[in-house]
């Protein structure tokens, strides 16, 4: 799976998240996951998403590190395409 598809996965993950809350913010993969204002109960939620989209496991020592959707991006794909 390419870069770009996996981006657009997240993307339409974190969509459907930011509507559950209200936010309005346009999402890019420079886009800061606080401006979301993500907590981490939130964010479990978010990664159980991805992975049951991309059947990847994402370590739980991995999520606090994650701060922009680049960074699931990034995590996302060298998962997939290990």
């Amino acid at each position: 799976m390419s870069r770009d598809e996996i981006r657009d996965k997240i993307l339409g993950v974190l969509s459907r998240f930011a509507e559950r809350t209200g936010k309005k913010v346009k999402l890019t993969e420079s886009t800061k996951l606080d401006e979301l204002d993500i907590n981490s109960a939130q964010m479990i939620d978010i990664v159980l998403d991805l992975e049951d989209e991309f059947g990847v496991s994402i370590d739980d020592t991995e999520t606090p590190k994650l701060k922009t959707v680049s960074d699931l991006v990034t995590l996302t794909d060298s998962l997939v395409n290990a």
